[in-house]
Order: C-alpha cells, then sequence, then structure tokens
C-alpha cells in the first residue's frame, strides 16, 4: 500500500513538469485531481491511467472526465465517461475525446457533442474539434445550434469562436428565427449583437411571404433586414426585384434601391423606379429616379395594350378619412360637387331661348381625325383612375368613336359616403331630465387614396398619349387632375390642349372630362396642311359606358371643318357661338347645336392662306407626343415567377435540428403555420 501511495505521488508530480523543453506556459498539461493515477501498457505503449473524477488544466481550460489514457510520449490524452471542457464561459460536454496537445485540440467524438457559449447558445453535433489555444471550435458532418430565445440554426459544418463571439456555419444553412426561415449557402452568426449575415444563394420566408437573394443581413435586437444581389420578394399580393433591400419589421418600412420592379397582382399594375420607398401602415409608396407605372389591360381575347406612365417623382398612399386635413376634404367636396353641375342642364332649366340650329348638315361631310377615348384604370400602384382626357368629338360626324373599352377604371370610393357623417348619439343627461348630452360622432376611418405624380409626367397607351407637369388624384373626389401646359393626343392625329384639365369618376368608371381655359381641340385632316379645330374657354365630355355621349363647348366657341366632296377637301366651314354641344350614340356624332350669337361662314380651301386656315393660339406638336413606351420608360418588365413551385422545393427541413433537437422544429412549425409540417414532413 505504501509503494503505491508513492507511485501515485510521483504520477502526479510528473503531470505538472513541463513535456517539453518550451518557454511558453500553453505547453504545460496538469493534472489536478483523480481518485488514482497508475501505470498502464497498451500494445506496447505506457500509458498513464487516470480513473475517477480527473481534472486536467492546459491552456486555462480544464477537462473534466471519468477516467482517461495518457500518452506522454505521443503527447495526447483519450478521455472517458461525462467529458467536459470549460474555458471561461464556453462549456463543451461530450462522451469521449481525444486531447491533442501539441496542437491544442480536444477532439470530440461520441452520441452527442454540446458546445454552450457564455450567451446560452447550445451548439450539437456528433462530430467537433476545439482549439484551447484560440478558443476555435470546428464541427462537421452536421450540425445545429440553438439559441435562449429558441431561435435554431443548423449547416453541415461550421466554426465558433469564443474570443469574436462568432457562430460561422457552412454549407446548407437553414435558419429559424423570430417567425422568420432562412437558407443559405454560409452564415456568420454575430451572438453579441445578434447579427446573422446570409452569403451565397439566400431564401427567406415568412407566412405565405419569401425572399430570395445574393446575400444579406439580419440584425435580430432592432428587427432590420438587409438583402442584395438579385433580390426577388413573392407575397399574396405583391411581387418585388431589386438590386438590393432595407427592411424594419418593427416599422414595416422597406426601402428598395437599384432596378426595382413591383408587381400588384391585385390591380394588375407594375411600378418602375431606380428607388422605391414603402410604409404598410398607413400605405404609402413613393418612387423615385426615373420611376414608371404600367397597368396592364387585357381583353377578353387575352390582348394586351399595356399603359405607361412616368414622372420624376411619384407618390402614392392612403388615409383614414378621419386623419385628412379638413381643409383638403372641404376642397375636394366643392370640387366634386362643381363638377356635378351641368351648365347646358341648367341653361335650358332657366328657360334661356336656344338661338341656334342643328350644325349636322354643316358638318356632315367633315372627315374627323380625332375621336374620344374611353374611361381607363389608373397606372399606378393600387387601383386608381386614369389622368387622361378623351377629346370630343366636335370634327365629324362620320367618325365613329373606339366601342371598347381599353381604358376601364376598375376601383373608385364614392365620395358622398366619406364627405360627411350625418349620425349622432344623444344620450339623456342623468342630471336634467329637460337637458341631452349630445355625444360626437365615431371617427369616419374609410380609406381614402391618393396619388402624386410630379414633374415631366409622360403617358403612353397605343391610342392615347398625355404630356404635363403634375397630376394629382384623391378618392375623396374621384378626380384626377392635370396641372401646367397638359397636353392630350388620341390617335396620333388628334390633340387637346388646356391650361389644366380634370376627369371625374363615379361608380367606378369615368363620368365626364373637363378642359379649363383656352381648350384648344385640333384634328389632322391633311398633315401639314388642313386641321379641323375647335376653340372655347372650356369644354366638357360627359360618359356612358366608357364612350362619350355628349360634348359641350362653354363661353364663346369658334370652331373650322374642313369639307370634303368626293375625297377632295374644297370647302372650310367656320362656326361661332356662344355654346356648342354635339351629341353621339354608339361612338357616332348624331348632331351638333349651336346657340346664342352664331355667326357662319365658308370659304373654299383655294383661297384660304395659312393664317386664314389656323384659329388664334393654333399649336400642333406632334414632336412631343410620346410615340412609344420607351419614350415614357426604357425600364425592362420583369416576367412574373409566381407559377413556379409553391410551396417551394427550398424550404428548410432542419434534418439536423430534428436529430439533435428532436421534435423541435416541428413544433415551432406547426405553431406557426398549420400547412407547413405536412410539408416538412413529406420531405
Amino acid at each position: 500500500m505504501g509503494r503505491l501511495r508513492t507511485l501515485i505521488s510521483l504520477l502526479i508530480l510528473l503531470s505538472v513538469l513541463p513535456l517539453r523543453a518550451q518557454d511558453s506556459r500553453d505547453s504545460l498539461v496538469r493534472l489536478l485531481q483523480a481518485d488514482m493515477a497508475r501505470l498502464v501498457e497498451i500494445n506496447g505503449k505506457e500509458y498513464r491511467k487516470v480513473v475517477g473524477d480527473a481534472v486536467f488544466l492546459h491552456n486555462d481550460t480544464y477537462l473534466y472526465c471519468d477516467s482517461a489514457y495518457w500518452n506522454v510520449s505521443e503527447e495526447y490524452i483519450d478521455a472517458l465517461g461525462s467529458i467536459r471542457i470549460v474555458q471561461e464561459n464556453t462549456v463543451l460536454t461530450g462522451d469521449s475525446i481525444k486531447y491533442v496537445i501539441p496542437e491544442n485540440t480536444a477532439k470530440f467524438r461520441g452520441h452527442l457533442v454540446e458546445l454552450v457559449d457564455r450567451d446560452s447558445n447550445v451548439l450539437r453535433t456528433n462530430y467537433l474539434d476545439y482549439n484551447t489555444k484560440d478558443s476555435v471550435a470546428l464541427f462537421y458532418r452536421g450540425g445545429a445550434m440553438k439559441d435562449s430565445d429558441g431561435n435554431l440554426i443548423e449547416s453541415i459544418t461550421g466554426r465558433y469562436s469564443s474570443p469574436l463571439e462568432r457562430f460561422d456555419f457552412i454549407g446548407q444553412v437553414e435558419m429559424f428565427s423570430d417567425s422568420l426561415f432562412f437558407v443559405c449557402d454560409t452564415l456568420y452568426y454575430d451572438t453579441q449583437r445578434e447579427i446573422a449575415r446570409f452569403h451565397g444563394n439566400t431564401q427567406g420566408w415568412y407566412g405565405d411571404n419569401s425572399i430570395s437573394s445574393g446575400a444579406g443581413r439580419y440584425e435580430r435586437m432592432v428587427e432590420k433586414l438587409y438583402f442584395r444581389k438579385d433580390v426577388h420578394i413573392l407575397t399574396e399580393d405583391y411581387e418585388m426585384w431589386s438590386d438590393s433591400l432595407y427592411y424594419d419589421r418593427l416599422t414595416e418600412y422597406s426601402h428598395l434601391l437599384g432596378n426595382v420592379q413591383l408587381l400588384d397582382t391585385v390591380d394588375n399594375a407594375i411600378a418602375l423606379a431606380g428607388e422605391l420607398r414603402f410604409w404598410n401602415e398607413p400605405r404609402r409608396a413613393e418612387l423615385y429616379r426615373s420611376p414608371a407605372l404600367v397597368t396592364i389591360d387585357e381583353n377578353e381575347e387575352g390582348e394586351r395594350d399595356s399603359v405607361f406612365m412616368s414622372a420624376d417623382t411619384l407618390i402614392y398612399y392612403t388615409m383614414r378619412m378621419c386623419d385628412v386635413d379638413s381643409a383638403v376634404v372641404a376642397a375636394a367636396k366643392e370640387r366634386y360637387e362643381a363638377a356635378l353641375v351641368d351648365p347646358m342642364q341648367q341653361k335650358k332649366s332657366s328657360g334661356s331661348p336656344a338661338a341656334g340650329a342643328s350644325g349636322a348638315a354643316a358638318a356632315g361631310s367633315a372627315r374627323s381625325a380625332g375621336a374620344s377615348a374611353a374611361a381607363r384604370r389608373q397606372p399606378g400602384p393600387g387601383t386608381l383612375p386614369s389622368p387622361y382626357y378623351p377629346p370630343e368629338d366636335t370634327l365629324s360626324v362620320t367618325d365613329s368613336i373606339p366601342a371598347s373599352d381599353s381604358l376601364s377604371v376598375r376601383d373608385s370610393l364614392s365620395v358622398t359616403d366619406s364627405l360627411s357623417v350625418t349620425d349622432s348619439l344623444s344620450v339623456p343627461d342623468s342630471l336634467s331630465v329637460t337637458d341631452s348630452l349630445e355625444l360626437p360622432p365615431p371617427p369616419d376611418t374609410t380609406e381614402v387614396t391618393f396619388m402624386e405624380a410630379w414633374h415631366h409626367v409622360r403617358i403612353y397607351k397605343s391610342d392615347i398619349q398625355i404630356r404635363c407637369d403634375s397630376l394629382l388624384f384623391t378618392s375623396i373626389d374621384s378626380i384626377a387632375r392635370l396641372f401646367t401646359e397638359p397636353v392630350l393626343w388620341y390617335e396620333i392625329k388628334s390633340q387637346i390642349t388646356a391650361d389644366s384639365m380634370q376627369f371625374l369618376f363615379r361608380n367606378q368608371t369615368l363620368d365626364r372630362g373637363y378642359l379649363f381655359s383656352n381648350a384648344f381641340v385640333i384634328s389632322e385632316e391633311e398633315p401639314d396642311k388642313y386641321y379641323h379645330q375647335i376653340k372655347s374657354p372650356e369644354m366638357i365630355g360627359y360618359f356612358e359606358n366608357s364612350q362619350v355621349s355628349r360634348f359641350d363647348a362653354l363661353g364663346g366657341v369658334t370652331a373650322m371643318f374642313y369639307v370634303a366632296e368626293d375625297s377632295v377637301i374644297t370647302t372650310m366651314n367656320q362656326k361661332e357661338c356662344r355654346l356648342m354641344t354635339g351629341r353621339l350614340k354608339d361612338g357616332q356624332l348624331q348632331r351638333i347645336l349651336y346657340t346664342e350669337n352664331i355667326k357662319s361662314d365658308a370659304w373654299p380651301v383655294w383661297k384660304l392662306t395659312l393664317e386664314q386656315s389656323r384659329l388664334r393660339d393654333f399649336n400642333w406638336t406632334p414632336e412631343l407626343r410620346p410615340a412609344s413606351r420607351y419614350d415614357v420608360t426604357s425600364r425592362g418588365v420583369r416576367a412574373s415567377r409566381r407559377a413556379e413551385s409553391v410551396p417551394s422545393p427550398d424550404f428548410p427541413i432542419f434534418k439536423y435540428a430534428e436529430k439533435y433537437f428532436e421534435g423541435y422544429m416541428r413544433g415551432i412549425i406547426r405553431e406557426i403555420d398549420g400547412r407547413k409540417p405536412l410539408i416538412w414532413i413529406e420531405r
């Protein structure tokens, strides 16, 4: 017994001596504690066998185990049973390790290896190497890490650096965090700042929404996400592309940069820009850097005739009626009520005599190149009406107005429902039998929409084109307003100008169009020679079933019509009157009525000078017309990817999480969405 005690003491003494002649303190391995230690020989090699609650110290790292075989000559320790390595706040546990002293590396092998860092992040795997000098762990053949909040990341291989407080996951990375799911090629996770950086093919999911990109970052503490390189987003109603994306989950604010496209599948509209800023609640979208809007019109035969609109800045937003400035509401109400006034009907009701006669005979042989445009949808995010004014066809009774509604409007709000609150609640006053306390009416939470297009507005459709400086629309009055030298071209040969224009929409269709101040309609009959013309201080066009049914020219009208005989223009008729009204049916002009102070003249065209063939302020500007959609925007339109496999075959399956945290992700996915567990289980 005395000799055994002497041997144990000698072995413990030897364990504290340097194994090699080095100056570094890292070369020291100490056996601090054991129930028993003795020399054994196995396969011709000598080992120090340590049994019972053994504790080793190396590189300020403690190694705990049930037993160990220490090969002094080859400088390694094989430890077995209840393995635990503790270095500062990092703890590793497992069934067995081989500690290679010159490499400062503990090689864990066994049924389960677990690493817990100072932030209580738990990494589990079967294969892990831990460098006690660099405080770096490497795992391979699959591993999964779960933090204290239940977020999880897994990959085929990875690394943990204690000094950097960072996990690196490499190969088939899958992540769950705060109801978000991600897959990527490589992920770097900063445990202290809770920042995950994605690299390679990156995809993410949130509910039914998904995103893909070439790289990204998720800052969990502030709930911010950044993505770059071919960003694509898919939601139930929208599909978006950009070069980069910033998203704040707390404020639901998105900022997209570089070749942005937003496809609105509800309203069949597309937004294009170099920059898009988007707020979800209340809804607001701002488009900058050569923005454009596209509405896709498709007939029953599947033929498309899209509308393109551009401006320096495009803004679309929604508000509750109760939050809109009262002055804005009052102005809209006044504008709407004024728009409903029919001047000709008022005159008729007042009993004023009509001094004119039908002008159908005078205009019967004139061929018009200007027909009215039908109502159309607004080319913007959401369902807004178009700022297009249809030219009233005062120039001919032979040409028809197109019957097809290529410019149909889908959505608008009824203004009468949102401009006033009529109900109030009266509650008896318990203090008096004669007085009553009247409570204020509840706030009007009706959602109203606004659209603003600022500077250099351009609009193109195959049959209609528009230029103006600015365009405004609100669903409070359902009126689109065009400002600063608006010009409208129809079927190339007709041009309409005024100081400003307005278009009223009722019951989701175009109801009336207004030309204010210096209204001028020109229709080219023969290029550079003959032009039908109507000039008036104001003009109004009325629509039925998306076709012009009537037009009025008010306040002093001058008109020129060129009359053909045997297809040869021979005569110019000039009319002057106080009021002019034209009636149409099925797009065909039936008659024109001239009222008050009527004057009529006719001249042979061969006697006309150029000055006599043009009304004052005549300004025919075909060179300003957007001749194609590329004069509005050169940006291409991407094809939708919505038809691709849904659900995505790339949705994470968490096979390593299932192995090391059995059942955990199954429960998470079931809690988030009852459909995803089926997808996950099948895969």
